[in-house]
């Protein structure tokens, strides 16, 4: 029995190691996401662009929202501040699902979405931190 209970007491004590590494995991690739769509927006990327023109936002529009995608990524990997890159995040995906559902076919707004999950998984799975 005392097999039995030492399986249990490291399984218990590598849950929540798991639950680290899946966090990190996390933060990482979606700042690595918002990195790269932030370059896109930086480099005048022509279908964004036309995305951003198509919503009727100014051109400089496009470059504010890159900039608040690098700062929340980046703020993904201040100790205290997880939460406050995800706010970040989060605001500018709610902007793109309204974009798109007012613009665009309904579909178009489940990336977003699914984005706006994930940052919102990351928000929760890292308040204690």
């Amino acid at each position: 029995m005392s097999a039995l209970k030492e399986l249990a007491e490291s399984n218990a004590a590598a849950a929540p190691r798991a639950l680290g590494i899946a966090v990190l995991v996390l933060r990482i690739l979606l700042a690595l996401f918002f990195v790269f769509i932030a370059a896109k927006n930086l480099s005048g990327d022509a279908q964004i662009a036309s995305d951003f023109q198509r919503f009727g936002f100014p051109d400089w529009f496009r470059v504010a929202v890159a900039v608040m995608q690098l700062a929340g990524a980046a703020l993904l990997f201040v100790p205290g501040f997880t939460w406050v890159g995800c706010g970040v995040l989060a605001f500018v995906l709610l902007g793109a699902v309204v974009s798109h559902v007012r613009h665009d076919p309904i579909q178009t707004a489940l990336s977003p979405l699914v984005f706006l999950a994930l940052v919102g998984l990351l928000a929760y799975a890292s308040r204690r931190a």
